[in-house]
């Protein structure tokens, strides 16, 4: 408990240093043009006082709650670790801290830059709420007009891409060729904040897949085979009224938030691809081969409008060579967990199962971001006898970003291959001996002897 406590003041001295040694200026960039709000913050910190080895960043409690990802690197392009941290005792309890800890001290006098990405899922709002199939969606952006920091800002600049649609309200800065400039604002003392709003037009279908599940089988004989069991949802401005099928066919738009088809990406030499729903097999779907890679357009029974939803499973099988490899004895399996069906699309929850070959045994993780691993558990198929392990992962509010690659590692003996053959071919041995066996013995009740025969 002392050392705890001890660690507690430590940090608590650190954030009342770093506050009040600090002063930096700040160039935001927000794209508000698709479904997610992505921030892009470029920072030049300098020391007043001490040298310095973190930063601290805030978020607003709404924008915690609709964080996808937040990360930072310095002007080298090297990662920097960011930890969220509990709020000081005379911080602003209406923020969420956030600390950057920097490659090498920032020493007195000396800028320092870094820069500072995160995304923001469903916190653009369609407004109105309802519309027609003939009418263009609207959404409302709620934020602030500068950037909100525990230290003193010397100048601020914010530039705000809307995507060149319609603007119908604006209380931020000047608008040109589908963006908004707020500043250069100076001395912005911390926690200073101004209300900002935009009213515009954004077309972006607002697809969120509310449920994946995604199974990866690993088999050492050549094959990977995966599937996804999608669930979608178009949470943009919900249909009001009827639809009328004569008016989407004629329907010319260029940009409409209408869903009328999706794009899956498939490594290449993805084979035996399927797409499926609760009905059956769904036809129109289009397969095309790149260099690099295959894209499948998957076209639902319908199209999806506000409010509308469906539901589908794509499988396909890769070979192992594509995500299998050995390193230091052991056997690596490098493969996404999870992958949006477009750069802007939402995955409110992921489950994903890597079923790996039975006897598989010291499987360790690497993640390249948190996610929740649950308890492993086993799968039994074909000839199985003690069942294959299963990691369990959930993934909760993912984008793009979360398409990294994980690693699995895991040591299995070669000889474990030849375990189910080897068990067909006993089980096939004791079947054809059981039936020579059977048809030695004669086991009628009674021999009709010679002689005997019966005569009329």
């Amino acid at each position: 408990m002392g050392k705890r406590f001890c660690s507690f003041l430590f940090l608590f001295a650190a954030i009342l240093g770093i506050v009040g040694s600090s002063t930096l200026s700040v160039t935001r960039s927000i794209d508000i043009s698709t479904q997610v709000a992505r921030h892009v913050l470029n920072i030049e910190f300098k020391s007043d006082g001490s040298d310095l080895n973190s930063f601290l960043h805030v978020l607003t409690k709404e924008e915690e709650n609709h964080l996808a990802y937040i990360v930072a690197s310095d002007s080298n392009s090297k990662k920097l670790t960011v930890n969220k941290i509990p709020n000081p005792q005379d911080g602003n309890k209406d923020y969420v801290y956030y600390k950057v800890d920097f490659a090498a001290p920032a020493t007195k006098g000396t800028p320092l830059k870094i820069r500072i990405e995160y995304v923001l899922t469903q916190i653009l709002k369609p407004y109105p709420a309802e519309i027609t199939q003939a009418e263009t969606q609207f959404i409302l952006y709620t934020g602030t007009n500068n950037y909100v920091s525990p230290y003193t800002v010397d100048q601020d600049t914010t530039n705000i891409k809307y995507g060149g649609g319609k603007l119908l309200s604006n209380s931020a800065g000047k608008d040109s060729s589908g963006k908004i400039q707020v500043g250069p604002t100076s001395n912005i003392k911390p926690f200073t904040t101004t209300p900002l709003t935009i009213h515009y037009e954004n077309n972006s279908p607002f697809t969120v897949i509310t449920s994946l599940k995604r199974v990866i089988e690993v088999s050492h004989w050549g094959n990977i085979a995966i599937e996804d069991s999608v669930e979608i949802v178009h949470k943009g401005a919900v249909l009001k009224g009827s639809f009328s099928r004569l008016d989407y066919q004629v329907d010319r738009r260029t940009k409409s938030p209408i869903v009328k088809s999706l794009k899956a990406i498939l490594p290449n030499g993805a084979s035996d691809i399927y797409y499926r729903d609760q009905i059956g097999n769904i036809s129109t779907s289009v397969v095309r081969g790149y260099k690099d890679r295959i894209e499948v357009e998957m076209r639902p029974r319908f199209p999806l409008f506000g409010g509308w939803k469906t539901n589908y499973v794509l499988g396909y099988n890769v070979p192992s060579t594509e995500f299998l490899f050995q390193a230091d004895g052991k056997y690596g399996l490098k493969v996404p967990l999870i992958h949006p069906l477009t750069s802007d699309m939402v995955i409110e929850k992921a489950e994903v199962q890597i079923i790996l070959p039975e006897t598989a045994h010291n499987i360790k993780v690497v993640k390249p971001y948190p996610v929740t691993q649950l308890a492993d558990t086993l799968h039994f198929t074909y000839l199985d006898t003690v069942g294959r392990p299963v990691l369990n992962l959930v993934k909760e509010n993912a984008v793009e970003y979360h398409s990294q690659p994980f690693t699995v590692y895991y040591e299995f003996a070669w000889i474990n291959i030849l375990r189910e053959p080897l068990i067909a071919i006993i089980a096939f041995f004791v079947l054809f001996f059981v039936v020579i066996i059977f048809n030695r013995f004669d086991f009628s009740i009674s021999k009709e002897q010679p002689g005997h025969a019966k005569t009329e």
